[in-house]
Order: C-alpha cells, then sequence, then structure tokens
C-alpha cells in the first residue's frame, strides 16, 4: 500500500526554539493591541463622559468580530499559509490600534476595534497549526502548554503600560503605544518566519509515515461528525461560560475596584496588575493537574471550574472588606479560568491534528471562548448598573457552576473519542 509524503518537521531544535519565540511573541502583542481598550476604560468612561453600557460595547464588537473571525480563520490555517495570516494579523491590529487613538467618537471606536477583532483572529489558530504542522509530536504538547504564558504576561503588561502612559500622558498615547510595538513585531515576524520556512523546506525531517487508506479516511471525517462525536459541543458550552468569567470579568475589574473603592482611575488599573501575576500560575497548573491528577483535559477543566465558583462565592461573602483580599480572589477565579483555557483551547486541537483539522477546532473553540467575552463585556456594564455588583458575582457563581456541569457531561463521550475515534 502506497505511502503519503508528510508534512516535514523542524529539524534543529534551535530552530523549534526560534518558530516558539516568534510565536509566543506575536500573540503577546495582539494583548498589548487589545486589552489596553479594557486597562484604559475606566479613565475613558471618565474623561469622554460615556455611559458603562455604551462603553462596554466597544469591547463587545471586539469579542464578537473576534469569535466569529476565529471561526473563519480556522478553516482558513488548515487550508491556506498560517505564516501569513498571523503577519496579516499582527500588522493590521497595529493599524487599528493607531485608529483607535484618533477616534473620537463610540460609534467610530466600536466599529475600529470591531475591524481589530476580526484581523487579531488571524493569529491564534495558524499558530496552533505551526506547531502541529512544523513540530515534532514529542514535544507539540509542551509547546502549547507554554505559549499559553504570553496571555497572563501581555495582560500584566498591557495593564501596567497603560496605567504609566494614562499617568503620564492621555489614554490615547496607550493606543499609539500598542500600534507601533504591533508593527515592529509583525516586521520581526515577517523575517523569522521566512528563515524558518526554507530551513523547513531544506532541512525538514520527516516522522512515521502513514498509510494513505487510513489518512484518506481521517481526512474524509467531516467537522460536524467531530464536534458532535468528540463531544466538542460540551466544551464550546464550557468555554462560553469560559469568556464570561475569564475576558469578560477582567474588562471590568479596574471599574469595580474604583466604584467600589472609591480609587482613581490609575491606581485601579495598577492594583489590577496582581491578577496577571496569579494568572501566569493557571497555565502551569492545569499542565501539571493535568498530567499527575486528572489525567484527562475534560476533567481538569471541570475541577477548574469548580475551584472558580469556589473564589467567586469568598468574594461575595468577602465584599467591602480589603481591597487587597479582593483581588486575591479575582486573581483565584480568572486564575481557574486560564487553566480552563490551557486545557480546552490549547490541548484538544492537537487530537484533531490526524483529521487534518487542528486549525479549525482550535478556531470553533476560541470562538466560543469570546461569545462568553463578547456577551460579558457589555452585559456586565449593564448588570452592575441596573443591579448592583452583589447580584453580578452571584450570577457569575451559577456561571461557574454550569461551566463544571457541561465539562463532566462530555467527559465520557471525549473518552470514546480518544479511544476508538469517529
Amino acid at each position: 500500500m502506497d505511502r503519503i509524503v508528510q508534512q516535514k518537521k523542524i529539524r534543529s531544535e534551535k530552530n523549534q526554539t526560534m518558530l516558539f519565540w516568534l510565536c509566543w511573541a506575536a500573540y503577546f502583542s495582539t494583548y498589548l493591541g487589545r486589552l489596553n481598550y479594557s486597562a484604559s476604560l475606566t479613565e475613558i468612561i471618565r474623561a469622554e463622559g460615556y455611559e458603562k453600557g455604551a462603553a462596554g460595547l466597544i469591547g463587545t464588537a471586539f469579542f464578537f468580530s473576534y469569535g466569529l473571525g476565529q471561526l473563519f480563520s480556522g478553516i482558513l490555517g488548515d487550508r491556506k499559509k498560517p505564516y501569513k495570516m498571523i503577519l496579516i494579523g499582527v500588522l493590521g491590529s497595529g493599524i487599528c490600534n493607531g485608529a483607535m487613538g484618533l477616534s473620537s467618537s463610540v460609534r467610530q471606536m466600536a466599529a475600529v476595534w470591531c475591524i481589530n477583532g476580526l484581523l487579531q483572529s488571524l493569529i491564534w489558530s495558524p499558530i496552533i497549526k505551526l506547531f502541529s504542522d512544523w513540530i515534532p509530536a514529542g514535544s507539540q504538547k509542551k509547546f502549547c502548554v507554554n505559549i499559553n504564558s504570553s496571555v497572563p504576561i501581555g495582560t500584566f503588561a498591557a495593564y501596567g503600560l497603560t496605567a504609566l502612559l494614562i499617568w503620564k500622558f492621555h489614554w490615547r498615547t496607550v493606543f499609539f503605544f500598542s500600534a507601533l510595538c504591533l508593527t515592529a513585531i509583525s516586521v520581526i515576524w515577517y523575517l523569522g518566519s521566512h528563515k524558518i520556512m526554507r530551513d523547513v523546506e531544506e532541512n525538514g525531517i520527516l516522522e512515521e509515515p502513514v498509510f494513505v487508506s487510513q489518512e484518506k479516511k481521517q481526512a474524509d471525517v467531516s467537522m460536524r461528525n467531530l464536534v458532535l462525536g468528540s463531544g466538542m459541543i460540551f466544551f464550546c458550552f464550557g468555554l462560553m461560560f469560559q469568556g464570561v468569567l475569564k475576558d469578560g470579568v477582567t474588562t471590568w475589574i479596574p471599574t469595580y475596584i474604583r466604584e467600589e473603592y472609591h480609587m482613581e482611575s490609575v491606581i485601579s488599573i495598577i492594583s489590577t496588575t496582581i491578577i496577571p501575576v496569579f494568572n501566569l500560575s493557571g497555565v502551569y497548573m492545569a499542565s501539571i493537574a493535568n498530567r499527575k491528577v486528572f489525567k484527562s483535559e475534560i476533567t481538569t477543566s471541570a475541577s477548574f471550574f469548580a475551584l472558580c465558583a469556589g473564589a467567586l462565592v469568598l468574594l461575595r461573602l468577602y465584599q467591602g472588606g480589603s481591597v487587597l483580599v479582593v483581588l486575591l480572589l479575582f486573581g483565584m477565579a480568572t486564575t481557574a479560568m486560564m487553566a480552563v483555557n490551557t486545557m480546552l483551547v490549547s490541548m484538544v486541537p492537537l487530537y484533531f491534528a490526524p483529521y487534518g483539522k487542528s486549525s479549525t477546532a482550535s478556531g470553533i473553540l476560541n470562538s466560543s471562548a469570546y461569545a462568553g467575552g463578547a456577551v460579558s463585556a457589555y452585559g456586565i456594564g449593564v448588570l452592575s448598573e441596573w443591579l448592583g455588583w452583589d447580584a453580578t458575582i452571584l450570577i457569575w457563581i451559577i456561571i461557574a457552576v454550569l461551566g463544571a456541569w457541561v465539562c463532566t457531561a462530555g467527559i465520557a463521550r471525549w473518552k470514546r473519542f480518544l479511544q476508538y475515534g469517529i
């Protein structure tokens, strides 16, 4: 029986490491160019006089377009050149950040941030595709775990730099600075990715080949059957809840601190930088818990949803106490959601690589997370205005419990998928 010619892998460990850091820098830069709005939100509301609901709508525009774009970029990542998609995404986001600094109304800002979301959606799924295509199988999971460290570090950098720039200058300066960073990283990406691509073509290695009939059978499986047969449909709902509890909550933490503790905008932003320090540990806590305790990405996710619910219960009981303790509890809750994101968005898509659908799976899952973020960026602002923060936190607790429940519901189907396939 004939054998197929497989995708070449990077031979040199040096170039594998280089690819990782290029991808890390590209994804890190997206957080400078997206969370700068969330970090500036409380100051923009104060300086421009926008209502919280209207200001939240700008964040919703980003999350909505980013989530929708993930569906298309995931499919494109399996069919087109992923390194070109990443270049377009990073450079385009830099241009949008420059335009954001020039915008003068909610409508203009929402339109620009919507386009920014579409462009940034071209980055994550192609990164997962590059890892599954160019990195040897034995190192893929390690790369997918470690790339997630760019999220909390990017969050810390976005909030820290925003606080500094607002303190010294004006909130618009934040977007001009981010535009410069994104443009510089897009140039680095262009030069580095082309060097690695040439190395793969000239010196790449092939791992153990697969028979044609087996590969064809796998490639012919539709994404619909994979989503339903693997239990991914449960994980999509879980990630919607995760999006609410991570991205949505993170967006509004500085505003919560300013309103509940009557702090200045800059101080509330600076105080929030403690949270991504915790979030970084979530990446590795999830990996260790999955490898040594639960041995299943889905069981691990359900457990961290339960941990998030516990932290939020304590937060509601402790409201009005020390701001440091409140920030620590916010840190615990969002760290648990960082762990869920690592498992479901980074690790799970690798299991779809034999079907030629790793990028598509990543796009669908990431899209679900940002659908939750889109709803909550606007919804949390409205809820806090109408019902107050007490009721809003209670709703977060219910969402965390639902997240644990849907993940648990998908465990049996996922085990069957890993054992027997589709």
